[in-house]
């Protein structure tokens, strides 16, 4: 198959890029620990057309990442260098980016990803950066490859943004990579050279898998570890008001980007290439923010793909699929094709069971869809993973005891949940860019260590209403008392577990408020039954008071 993006630097063969995943030092608070997959794909492009190009993961190293950085730094002459950076890693990010420029004073250095492309002026602010790429990375760097070669000038390049010398940022639009462009982009990710083995050993030892309280949950938790992710779409249009990914691609383009994905035969491709590659394997995970689209001629053909696969044996019999999707594009016949084709887990962005605030996300079309969905999902042996934000700005307290509620029953009944106290401002989304919001946000002093750099960071969009702000903030206190005494205890708690810390934090306050959740026995019990072998609780009790 010819490489359209791939053919533009065919003679570009000494060329030396390193490129520097986003930095989560909380195992997977802000990012699941895996291969930086972004990342990887402009590697694989970048190596395609004959450039020399590694990936370093600073969440996966033998030592301090910081050291490991600049022991990479001096193995060899980096002539580019790209940092990935993201809203909630910023500070950790830029940390790497000024060590890069500390060790290497005459390196080019890059930033990209999300923050970059929503903030270049930021970027230029507080890092070491000559030029941000904006949204895809790979014709961007491509191009900077070439002109490094060649020595000429490295300015004017589409999907970058320079700093002039009177200090204007000059921003330079680009098209969105086309359905072929993205394909050949994925199918040049370099699967083979991703060390996944050494991520799951990282996560079985922080979830204690051993300890696990049966055997169910033990190979439940192996089958998510032992996973392996795939995108196979460029963005999400769905619009969410709290969500930045709708508008990356948009920002980058200057205008509305069209949709691309794989069609069936190529994602059955790349999962017979995958499972190849790393055989322990037991889960694909598709990480694209929506799999299945209401009009989506795709998921059947290739949820029937995947049955005559596994009935050839050309992928195992066994192996297991993840994905997030639109609830309102579910049905009665796609969930059950899903489960004939062995998907296991389907992440839903359920956020609130409040109509209202479903709609203040411009989510209110799903409402109707969240009950029978769930139902059915749960009848044809799949696990739902819900995420929730427990408030929006113009919520109630009933809203917010709704969701609890709601989130609590559904939990009993097999579902799994991620909840979050409130919106998160990403820069790009809707509400982050509403001026009417600026009083409910909140900041963060955030400082770049190693370095007398400091920011303001926008953190928090907390409630209109006072008592619910107040309510929000007093379960959020309460929640990071009792996380930090369980995991003092036991394990790494994952998003699923800390769901019912979050409910657990709330019985109190929210009774005061006259708002009912839950039996508090019932919930230690269930949080309990979930748990790795746990000591015994009294100082965790202690914390809620």
């Amino acid at each position: 198959m010819e490489n359209r993006l791939i053919r533009v630097v065919e003679t570009t063969r000494a060329s030396r890029v390193l490129l520097i995943g986003p930095y989560d030092p909380h195992c997977g608070e802000y990012t699941f620990l895996a291969p930086p997959l972004g990342v990887w794909r402009l590697a694989g492009v970048l190596e395609s057309a004959g450039v020399e190009a590694k990936v370093f993961d600073p969440n996966c190293c033998r030592e301090p990442p910081q050291r490991a950085l600049e022991r990479e730094l001096r193995s060899g002459a980096w002539d580019i260098v790209g940092v990935s950076t993201t809203g909630m890693t910023l500070r950790f990010d830029l940390e790497l980016a000024h060590i890069v420029r500390r060790v290497m004073p005459e390196a080019f250095i890059v930033a990209g990803g999300m923050e970059a492309t929503f903030r270049p002026e930021l970027m230029f602010e507080l890092g070491p950066f000559d030029l941000v790429v904006l949204g895809e990375g790979e014709r961007p760097l491509l191009e900077l490859a070439t002109r490094r070669r060649a020595g000429q000038p490295l300015g004017g390049i589409a999907g970058t943004a320079e700093r002039a010398k009177d200090g204007k940022i000059l921003s330079i639009p680009q098209h969105a990579l086309n359905r072929t462009e993205l394909r050949d982009a994925i199918f040049s990710t370099p699967y083979e050279k991703m060390p996944y083995s050494a991520y799951w050993d990282r996560l079985e030892s922080a979830y204690r898998i051993g300890a696990l309280p049966s055997k169910a949950a033990r190979e439940a938790h192996l089958g998510e570890i032992r996973s392996v992710r795939l995108i196979t779409l460029n963005y999400c249009p769905m619009g969410c008001t709290f969500c930045s990914a709708t508008n990356f691609l948009h920002e980058a383009q200057g205008s509305v980007a069209s949709i691309a994905r794989l069609e069936a035969d190529e994602c059955l491709t790349m999962i017979e290439r995958i499972v190849a590659a790393h055989p322990r394997a037991r889960t694909i995970i598709f990480q694209d923010d929506i799999f299945t689209f209401t009009r989506d001629r795709r998921i059947l053909p290739l949820c029937e793909g995947i049955v005559a696969a596994k009935h050839s044996g050309r992928i195992p019999a066994n192996l297991q699929f993840i994905s997030t999707n639109r609830i309102d594009a579910m049905s009665a016949d796609r969930l059950a094709a899903m489960s004939r084709a062995g998907f296991r887990v389907l992440g839903f962005g359920i956020e609130s069971f409040s109509k209202k605030v479903l709609g203040e996300f411009n989510k209110a079309q799903i409402h109707s869809h969240i009950e029978p969905m769930l139902t059915a999902a749960l009848a044809n042996g799949m696990t739902p993973f819900l995420d929730l934000i427990l408030s929006s700005p113009h919520s109630t307290l009933e809203d917010i005891g709704q969701t609890l509620r709601e989130a609590y029953r559904w939990l009993r009944a097999g579902c799994e949940i991620g909840m979050y106290p409130y919106v998160i401002p990403f820069s790009g989304s809707a509400f982050a860019q509403n001026p009417t919001l600026l009083p409910q946000t909140y900041y963060a002093h955030q400082r770049v260590a190693g370095t007398d750099i400091a920011w303001q960071q926008p953190v928090k969009i907390l409630p209109v209403d006072p008592i619910v702000t107040d309510a929000i903030l007093r379960m959020e206190s309460s929640f990071e008392a009792m996380l930090g005494e369980i995991e003092g205890h036991t394990a790494h708690l994952p998003s699923r577990l800390r769901s019912l810390l979050w409910i657990l934090s709330s019985l109190p306050i929210m009774a005061e408020c006259g708002q009912y959740i839950a039996d508090e026995s019932d919930v230690w019990s269930e949080l309990h039954a979930r748990l790795p072998t746990l000591r015994p609780t009294a100082p965790v009790v202690a914390a809620m008071a």
